[in-house]
C-alpha cells in the first residue's frame, strides 16, 4: 500500500499535467451588431408593411458554428473559435438588421409573424469562401416575393468579394461581416418601397 503522501503528489503531479495539456479557452463569434451601436427608434404604424426575412440557406459544409478557411479544395476549421449560433442564422440576423436600419417605419423581421407578410425574402448563398490569403467571395442569389400573386416576383444575385487580413479569427469573421453586409445593401435595392 502506498503512503498517503505519495498519493497526494502523485495525484498533484497528474493534475499539473493536466492543467499544461489544457487547450486556450474557446472564442464564440458573431456577424451581428455590437450592442452599443445606436438604433433607430423605429415608427410603427397600424398599417404598415411588413416584410419577412427567410432564414438563409446554406451549403451544408458552411452552416455550422465552425468558423473555417479554405486551402484550395481543403476546407480548415479553426481550433480556437466558433460562431454564436449557426452561420446560416448569423446571416439572417445581420441581413434583417441591415434592411431594417434602411425602413425605419416598416417591419422587418426574421421572427413569426402573426399574420402573412406584406413581402418574403429568401436568400440563398451558393459559396461563401475566404482562403487563408485573406480573399473572400459571397455567391448568392435571392427572391423578393409578394404576398399579393399579382405583383411581380423579383430575383437577382451577386458576386461579392472582399480581401482582409485572416491572422487572426477576429479578423476572418470581420472580413466576413463585411461580405454580408454587401450581400444585405445589396438585396435591400431589391425591396420595393411600400406604397
Amino acid at each position: 500500500m502506498f503512503p498517503p503522501r505519495r498519493i497526494a503528489l502523485a495525484f498533484l503531479g497528474a493534475c499539473t499535467l493536466l492543467a499544461g495539456c489544457a487547450s486556450p479557452p474557446l472564442r464564440l463569434y458573431t456577424l451581428g451588431m455590437p450592442g452599443d451601436r445606436d438604433v433607430q427608434q423605429p415608427h410603427l404604424s397600424a398599417r404598415l408593411t411588413t416584410i419577412e426575412i427567410s432564414r438563409a440557406v446554406l451549403p451544408d459544409y458552411l452552416d455550422s458554428q465552425d468558423m473555417i478557411t479554405r486551402q484550395g479544395e481543403e476546407v480548415i476549421r479553426s481550433p480556437r473559435s466558433r460562431w454564436a449560433t449557426r452561420l446560416s442564422l448569423g446571416i439572417t440576423d445581420l441581413v434583417t438588421n441591415e434592411i431594417a436600419s434602411s425602413h425605419p417605419n416598416e417591419l422587418i423581421t426574421d421572427q413569426p409573424l402573426a399574420d402573412a407578410a406584406n413581402m418574403r425574402v429568401q436568400i440563398n448563398v451558393s459559396r461563401f469562401d475566404v482562403n487563408v490569403d485573406g480573399q473572400a467571395i459571397l455567391d448568392a442569389n435571392w427572391a423578393v416575393i409578394p404576398r399579393d400573386p399579382k405583383k411581380p416576383l423579383i430575383r437577382n444575385r451577386a458576386h461579392l468579394t472582399a480581401t482582409g487580413s485572416v491572422s487572426t479569427d477576429a479578423d476572418t469573421a470581420s472580413l466576413m461581416r463585411k461580405l454580408v453586409i454587401q450581400l444585405a445593401d445589396q438585396v435591400n435595392l431589391s425591396i420595393p418601397s411600400a406604397q
